[in-house]
């Protein structure tokens, strides 16, 4: 929570009146919501009080992203009204907000965060699909066209390249999961898989897979398909 000194057009008592039940009431909603509001004197803006959301990174650097502010100001000056109960004209309050504050910059702020690492609901490519020979490559189309149909964001990689090679290639880019085929896949309606971390999931059947990568997003990662596997495989 912000706070500054009055230096709109108001009377100072009716500012100051305005400003303290405007300040109140947004600590109210803060806290209604969950939200721990500090209150930084001298920091806000001067047409009213406005809440500022700030994000500590992985490193510990505290960054100013989204706000929500009270605004006295610009209504009169747009000549803005509303008849209320008493049948007169009022100046209403303006309510606006900054989400991410500049989306570049939010951008910047979450790749730094996560290494490049971008969690898989986040993530641009959030899988590639490759083959081991030209064998496998109307199977491979098949799966991401499968993927894709449940609103996955699935490439392939059919390059006449050795297996390693596109696996290192696609580790370097940071996705999340390579999905790998090759003769046995095909004939057994799986694939083998491997994350982003060198972490060898083995092989999951088409639908098992698209679910569990359907759960991880959809959840935002609260289910995360490394961990069950992982835990599936050591009960």
């Amino acid at each position: 929570m912000t706070q500054i000194r009055p230096v709109v057009g108001l009377p100072t008592l009716t500012w100051l009146r305005a400003f303290e039940a405007a300040a109140r009431t947004s600590s109210f909603a803060a806290a209604a919501a969950g939200i721990e509001t500090t209150l930084n004197p001298g920091e806000g803006a001067f047409y009213g009080p406005k809440l500022e959301f700030v994000l500590r990174d992985a490193i510990g650097r505290d960054w100013q992203c989204g706000t929500l502010q009270v605004d006295f100001n610009l209504p009169g000056r747009l000549g803005a009204s509303y008849i209320g109960e008493d049948s007169q004209k009022h100046t209403p309050v303006m309510l606006h907000r900054a989400m991410f504050g500049s989306l570049e910059r939010f951008i910047g702020i979450l790749i730094e965060h996560h290494a490049g690492k971008l969690p898989t609901w986040l993530a641009p490519i959030q899988a590639v699909v490759m083959g081991i020979t030209e064998r496998q490559e109307k199977y491979c189309l098949e799966v991401a066209e499968n993927l894709r149909n449940q609103g996955l964001r699935v490439e392939t990689d059919l390059r006449n390249e050795k297996v390693g090679f596109k696996i290192r290639e696609h580790t370097i880019k940071r996705v999340p999961f390579l999905l790998v085929a090759g003769d046995r896949e095909v004939e057994g309606r799986t694939l083998a898989v491997r994350t982003r971390g060198g972490k060898d999931l083995g092989s999951l059947g088409l639908a098992e897979l698209a679910a569990l990568l359907c759960d991880e997003v959809a959840s935002r990662g609260r289910l995360v398909l490394e961990d069950r596997v992982s835990q599936r495989r050591s009960a």
